[in-house]
């Protein structure tokens, strides 16, 4: 008699009692979840703010993920450490730069003494921190760990914009359990620790469905957008960089 074969059972994606993402299950298609010329303009974009404001220096990358921010850092003479608490994704930092020191930590408790590094930053990490108390902790330590007179900085994602509900149902690292993180929150928090504002600034407005050959178009048209008060209030991202008091 013909025996029944079951699918084969689909990896968890999540953990903890508030269903955050478990990236360990999800590491192998995480770079493959938005289309890779979208990405690449972000990832430019990101590396091109901070060597216009941020010297090159000892630099944090917290929720490094799979290093591609840190990577792309590295080349241009930061001398980059990336933290994240999931030891799948730090599997493709160590493969993507065998040199670059990954170590498995998290945001709220960072193992490193008090002003060590040059710049500290987080893209794309704080709505899955999620929880206010969390989100604050995170801050409090990213801000420990700059040396006075240093940068912080966090890029994160923009509640006022519209399109986030509906691409994070569709890509596997969002289960539903993220917070879209008000700018203010990431204000008081920095305050908290020490450190003032030199920008404030929405940036980005490539959404992930831009055909590749409108790359430039759409790029032109979020570079206008980005200069236009009110209506930059939409763009897709708060990017908020900070000074460490002295």
């Amino acid at each position: 008699m013909a025996t029944e074969t079951k699918p084969a059972a689909q990896p968890a994606r999540t953990t903890g009692s508030h269903g955050q993402t478990d990236f360990d299950a999800i590491a192998d298609e995480y770079d493959e979840s938005l289309p890779a010329h979208v990405v690449e303009h972000y990832l430019a974009k990101r590396v091109a703010f901070i060597r216009q404001y941020v010297p090159p220096g000892r630099a944090l990358d917290i929720g490094c993920g799979t290093g591609v921010v840190a990577e792309r850092l590295s080349r241009e003479g930061y001398d980059v450490v990336g933290v994240d608490p999931f030891r799948g994704m730090l599997r493709y930092v160590r493969q993507r730069r065998p040199d670059l020191l990954a170590i498995a930590a998290n945001g709220e408790r960072l193992p490193f003494a008090d002003n060590t590094f040059d710049l500290v930053y987080c893209i794309a990490v704080m709505h899955h921190v999620a929880a206010p108390a969390a989100v604050r902790q995170t801050l409090l330590e990213m801000t420990r760990v700059a040396k006075p007179g240093g940068h912080v900085l966090v890029w994160d994602h923009n509640p006022r914009n519209p399109y986030w509900p509906i691409i994070m149902r569709r890509v596997p690292q969002d289960t539903g359990a993220e917070r879209l993180i008000p700018e203010r929150e990431v204000l008081d928090g920095l305050a908290a620790g020490g450190a003032r504002p030199v920008i404030v600034r929405p940036l980005g407005l490539m959404p992930d469905f831009t055909p590749r050959p409108l790359t430039g178009a759409v790029a032109r048209l979020e570079h206008l957008v980005e200069r236009v008060p009110v209506l930059n209030r939409l763009c897709a991202h708060n990017v908020v960089l900070a000074i460490k008091s002295a």
